[in-house]
């Protein structure tokens, strides 16, 4: 048997399940909400400025054409309200959608990482606004909880980095590291780059100072008093804006650091967390201007939500096997398990029964197979009540 390509593996059963029951969960949550579902193609045309061009799948289509896989819904997502909601990719209404499938990465054969992914996610188009980020914030903070876990939402705002790198007049190409070491709170690699340069003395503690902008919300005036300037408090006061609207901010922290992809996001980001779990579960934020004038979101992996919980049990199995075709429908029509024996051999059921771990078996009577078959919650009487009913007994 051929090995799986790299970055790939089978789901089995238990985790399949568990899977299905996550997403089913959180798309109800987001319908509760008003979230729309959506579906957008997993083949597109290739795009050398789509966001992640560098993890693309390539593929040469027949017309000498070249696709990709999706590698990302945001892109398709905005495209598909560009070409059906012109009012809100105009930022002229509220657009309110869900989406959920597989994403693929090309990566590096030689480590070590996932090539596929199950995302589901939200975006809320058409309107810029404390209001609207605090929704999404809400929203992520309750998708950590529908689950079954304990939530804990950081949020930035990559502005405030922004707008301190325009002060220090830092140059175009140093931005990046700057910005990744700042998000990474790498404080020996961040002194070193600031080092290299010539910064006014206040920028330069200000920078240094960044990672170290994190807590409560009692950080926001730590950030005032040390970043005292007009365009630095600007980010500050949208920030404590979207803080704002909630009644209960105890699960919020605050992470004035949060600067990935800084040319991309121009307003709050955010990440959710769980106790015991080091990585975030999903991360979004806005991104006014960068697809869409207006439009923010958020895209958990339902790979890493699943790994932050307990591990699943195997489904119980079947309560019975039936060769009755009718009297099994009945059973099923009312909740009851029942698997289709693949013999019509009345002692060859029998032994399929047992293998399949199933209590009774149905033939021309509903036979228990083992002495405490009505202990398992599938009460013996019930099953023939079912049964007579059907056959108008």
């Amino acid at each position: 048997m051929a090995a799986l390509p790299d970055g790939t593996r089978h789901v089995l059963p238990p985790d399949a399940s568990a899977r299905h029951e996550l997403v089913e969960r959180l798309r109800r949550l987001y319908r509760a909400w008003g979230y729309q579902g959506i579906e957008v193609p997993a083949l597109e045309r290739y795009d050398q400025n789509h966001p992640r061009n560098d993890q693309s799948f390539k593929l040469s289509d027949r017309d000498s054409g070249v696709l990709a896989l999706r590698s990302d819904f945001t892109p398709a997502l905005a495209q598909l309200v560009r070409g059906h909601y012109p009012q809100a990719a105009a930022g002229r209404r509220a657009l309110r959608l869900q989406y959920c499938g597989t994403v693929w990465h090309a990566i590096d054969p030689d480590v070590a990482r996932t090539r596929e992914f199950t995302q589901v996610g939200l975006e809320l188009v058409g309107v810029s606004n404390a209001r609207a980020d605090a929704e999404l914030i809400h929203l992520a903070r309750e998708s950590v909880r529908e689950v079954g876990l304990v939530p804990r939402v950081e949020l930035g705002n990559p502005g405030f980095v922004r707008a301190l790198f325009d002060l220090a007049e830092v140059p175009a190409a140093a931005r990046g590291p700057l910005a990744d070491a700042i998000d990474r709170k790498d404080l020996r690699t961040l002194q070193s780059l600031v080092e290299r340069l010539a910064l006014r003395p206040a920028v330069r503690e200000a920078l240094l100072a960044v990672p170290d902008l994190y807590g409560q919300l009692g950080v926001l005036d730590e950030a005032r008093r040390v970043t005292p300037w007009d365009a630095t408090l600007r980010e500050l006061d949208r920030l404590e804006a979207i803080v704002s609207e909630f009644e209960d901010a105890s699960e919020l922290l605050l992470d004035l650091g949060m600067a990935r992809r800084l040319a991309y996001y121009t307003g709050v980001t955010f990440r959710a967390y769980t106790f015991d779990f080091g990585q975030p579960l999903l991360g979004g934020g806005r991104y006014d201007g960068a697809l869409l004038p207006a439009a923010a979101g958020f895209t958990i992996g339902i790979e890493r939500l699943a790994a932050a919980l307990p591990a699943p049990t195997p489904a119980p199995s079947p309560p019975v096997l039936a060769l009755d075709d009718v009297g099994a429908r009945r059973l099923r029509a009312a909740g009851v398990a029942v698997v289709r024996s693949l013999s019509s051999d009345l002692e060859t059921a029998r032994d399929e029964a047992r293998e399949q771990g199933a209590r009774y078996l149905l033939g021309e009577r509903l036979e228990p197979l083992v002495a405490d078959a009505t202990d398992d919650g599938s009460d013996e009487g019930a099953l023939r009540r079912l049964l007579e009913g059907d056959r108008g007994e």
